[in-house]
């Protein structure tokens, strides 16, 4: 993807700007657009993946922290990523999709499909996600349960 600089605004919009995108979108094509599309930010980060083990927890959550949190692109605040035996637990606060929203359904595709597709990125494997908590249900946190497919 080619990059535009916007010398005086710089690379970041507000949340704001990214729910109507994300809600509109999420309207007239449904949740797995936006998992997609999520899934493919979760690939491009591959550079900043390469060369990380499954089993490297603490090494997986602080180099996804640096990229997605607030020394990177903002999307959230990564907490912890767990392995668990089926696949991973991600543990995240401040997600994007979920500010100023309240919801009684998943809303964070996107932030959820980021995290799938860079845990594809370090597993080498297909994963599937699953949002289990969220901030916008009233939570302390988001919470995602990714699944490694055999």
């Amino acid at each position: 993807m080619t990059s535009t600089v916007r010398p005086i605004l710089g690379d970041f919009m507000s949340t704001e700007c990214f729910r109507y995108l994300r809600m509109g979108a999420e309207d007239i094509a449904g949740r797995a657009l936006i998992v997609a599309a999520g899934k493919s930010r979760g690939h491009s980060l591959a550079d900043v993946l390469k060369g990380l083990k499954p089993d490297e927890d603490a090494v997986i959550t602080a180099k996804l922290s640096g990229v997605l949190g607030a020394d990177g692109t903002r999307l959230c605040l990564v907490n912890q990523i767990k392995q668990t035996e089926l696949g991973y637990e991600v543990h995240i606060t401040e997600s994007a999709c979920a500010s100023g929203v309240v919801a009684d359904a998943p809303i964070c595709a996107f932030t959820l499909g980021v995290f799938i597709g860079a845990m594809e990125v370090v597993t080498g494997k297909r994963i599937y996600g699953q949002e289990v908590s969220c901030v916008g249900f009233g939570n302390d946190e988001c919470f995602y349960n990714l699944e490694i497919l055999v």
